[in-house]
């Protein structure tokens, strides 16, 4: 059974570490801390965290466990692009989907 006093101590001890951290938070808070923020990350420069759109895209494939997914969504897209090049007028005009939401026929009536 521990003693009362290293309970006490445990306590305080606790206690402590609870105001420090709470003092930090409350030092990073307001305009003065703010500004003192942007200019940290602006000198830092960017994290993924602030990444958008193909940076981050980019950023991501770059990863050693994302390659094989952005060998496939390469594969996928390459595929893809192929596939609507081979895409003919005679392939266009057989196609129900292509002449009712992509032609200029009368087929959209109905939808």
């Amino acid at each position: 059974m521990t003693s009362p006093a290293s309970s006490i101590e445990e306590i305080n001890g606790y206690f402590k570490n609870r105001m420090a951290e709470s003092k930090k938070i409350w030092a990073s808070r307001g305009k003065e801390a703010h500004q003192a923020a942007v200019q940290k990350r602006a000198i830092e420069g960017k994290s993924w965290r602030q990444l958008r759109g193909m940076s981050l895209f980019f950023h991501e494939m770059k990863h050693v466990g994302n390659r094989p997914f952005a060998w496939g969504f390469f594969g996928v897209a390459l595929t893809s692009i192929w596939i609507q090049t081979k895409f003919s007028d005679d392939m266009k005009a057989g196609s129900e989907y292509w002449q009712t939401f992509h032609s200029t026929g009368d087929k959209k009536a109905g939808h």
